[in-house]
C-alpha cells in the first residue's frame, strides 16, 4: 500500500502550483562578478573570435566590482599596447595605500606610455609616480634617459620628489638636479 504524508497539526500544507510543472519561475540571480570573469577567461581559450563579447564581460565586471584587479589587467591584456589599454587602466579606482597589483597598473601604463612617447600624457606622470611609489626609484631609471632627451625635466623633478618623499627645495635634492641637469 502506498504512503502518504499528513503533516502534523499547526504544520503547514505544501502549496499546489498554480502552473504547469517546470515553467515555473523564480527571482533571478544578482550580477555577480565571478562568473563573468570566468566566462570572459574561458573565451579567450577557444577561437580568437570573441574580443568583443570577452570585452563586453570584463566591462560589465569592472561596473559590478570595480575594485577588481584581474578585470583591468586582463581587458587592458585584451587593447595590449594601445592608448586603449591605458584608458582601461586608468579607471582603476587607485586608494591612498598602493599595492603591488596597483604597481601592476601603473607599470602597464608607464611602458605603453613610453614606448609610444607621449611624454605629455598627464597620466604619464600620475603612473611614474604611482608604479616608484611601490618599487623605488630604481624601477624608473630605466625610463630616465628617454625622458631627459624628450627634455621631460620637469615631470623628472615631480616624479622624484613624490617617489622619494622630499620637497625640491631640500638641499640634497637641489644638488641631485644640479648633478642631473634637471634644474
Amino acid at each position: 500500500a502506498a504512503h502518504s504524508c499528513v503533516p502534523a497539526k499547526g504544520g503547514k500544507e505544501e502549496k499546489k502550483p498554480e502552473t504547469e510543472p517546470g515553467n515555473e519561475t523564480g527571482p533571478l540571480n544578482e550580477k555577480s562578478a565571478g562568473p563573468r570573469l570566468g566566462l570572459a577567461r574561458v573565451l579567450s581559450l577557444s577561437d580568437g573570435n570573441n574580443v568583443e563579447e570577452r570585452k563586453a564581460l570584463y566591462n560589465e565586471v569592472i561596473v559590478i566590482a570595480s575594485g577588481l584587479h584581474d578585470a583591468y589587467i586582463e581587458l587592458g591584456e585584451l587593447c595590449r599596447g594601445t592608448m586603449e589599454a591605458v584608458d582601461v587602466y586608468d579607471k582603476f579606482p587607485f586608494s591612498e595605500e598602493l599595492t603591488f597589483d596597483d604597481a601592476y597598473i601603473f607599470g602597464e601604463m608607464v611602458q605603453i606610455l613610453m614606448k609610444l612617447e607621449e611624454f605629455d600624457d598627464p597620466r604619464l606622470e600620475k603612473s611614474l609616480m604611482g608604479y616608484g611609489s611601490v618599487m623605488g626609484w630604481n624601477s624608473l631609471e630605466s625610463y630616465v634617459p628617454k625622458l631627459e632627451n624628450a627634455f621631460k625635466t620637469a615631470l623628472l623633478r615631480n616624479v622624484y620628489c613624490h617617489v622619494n618623499k622630499k620637497c625640491a627645495e631640500d638641499d640634497d635634492v637641489k644638488q641631485y638636479f644640479k648633478i642631473k641637469l634637471w634644474n
